[in-house]
């Protein structure tokens, strides 16, 4: 399946020196890095900030922008892939119905 080519590139928090190669989290001391955790998850919790309809349905809005959605060329060759293993699955399936169809009866007829 092609890549898509609309992809975009990941942020990089403000507050943050990029790390030297090999150690990613140099200079990180654990006591820092648990109250940012912390702190994250104060932030995360739903209950926290409760926002108005108007708000939400922008919220709503501004993520639904954010998302690389696929092209019309990338969803037309995926939707024929997958009919076309359909096809070939539903021939498959009737293959060996058939075969079955046939064998089975022979096979309970034979008498010991």
């Amino acid at each position: 399946m092609p890549k898509s080519k609309n992809r975009r590139k990941p942020k990089r928090s403000q507050g943050s020196a990029p790390a030297s190669p090999g150690r990613p989290d140099a200079g990180a001391s654990s006591a820092a890095t648990a109250k940012s955790v912390q702190g994250d998850a104060k932030e995360a919790s739903p209950a926290a900030k409760k926002v108005g309809p108007i708000q939400f349905f922008r919220q709503v809005r501004d993520e639904a922008l954010k998302v690389t959605w696929t092209s019309r060329n990338e969803t037309l060759v995926s939707t024929i892939m997958v009919l076309i293993m359909v096809a070939l699955a539903s021939m498959f399936f009737l293959l060996v119905d058939t075969v079955l169809r046939w064998i089975v009866p022979i096979i309970l007829s034979v008498s010991v």
